[in-house]
C-alpha cells in the first residue's frame, strides 16, 4: 500500500515533513526562535504569506510569489515558493507551530473552549511584544 492510499501512513508523514522543517527553523533561529526579528507577529505573516502563496496557485495567477511577498515580514527574506502545495504547506505548518511555541513561552493563555461553551478568562488582548516586556522585568 503507497503512501497515497493509506491515511494512518500520510498523517505519519505530513507529521515528520512538519517536524524536519521545525528542525530546520530551529537551527538557523535557535531552538526557542531567539531571533530578535520573530516578535511582532512575523513567524504568523510568514505563515500567512506561504498559505496566500499556495491559494494563489491554486486560483493560477501567475505572479503568486509577488503577491504573497507583501505579507511576508519586510524585514526578512528569502520568501520563495517551495514547489509543490505539500511543501509549502509544510512550511506554513512549521511557521504556526514556531508562533504557538513563541506564545506559550511568552505565557500567553492556551485554554481552548469547547463548542458551545464561552470563553470566561477575562484576560485582555496582550500583544506579543508587551508580553516578552513583561517576561523580563
Amino acid at each position: 500500500m503507497s503512501i497515497k492510499e493509506d491515511q494512518s501512513v500520510a498523517g505519519v508523514f505530513a507529521d515528520q515533513a512538519i517536524k524536519e522543517e521545525v528542525a530546520i527553523q530551529d537551527r538557523m533561529w535557535g531552538d526557542a526562535n531567539e531571533r530578535a526579528d520573530a516578535s511582532r507577529n512575523q513567524l504568523l505573516h510568514a505563515a500567512i504569506a506561504q498559505l496566500d502563496l499556495l491559494n494563489f496557485k491554486l486560483e493560477g495567477y501567475p505572479d503568486a510569489v509577488a503577491l504573497a511577498s507583501v505579507v511576508y515580514p519586510k524585514d526578512w527574506d528569502g520568501f520563495r515558493d517551495y514547489g509543490s502545495n505539500v511543501a509549502n504547506l509544510v512550511v506554513a505548518a512549521a511557521f504556526i507551530r514556531s508562533e504557538i511555541k513563541r506564545r506559550v513561552l511568552l505565557g500567553e493563555d492556551t485554554e481552548r473552549t469547547k463548542r458551545g461553551k464561552p470563553y470566561t478568562k477575562s484576560k485582555p488582548y496582550v500583544s506579543s511584544d508587551v508580553a516578552a516586556d513583561q517576561l523580563y522585568k
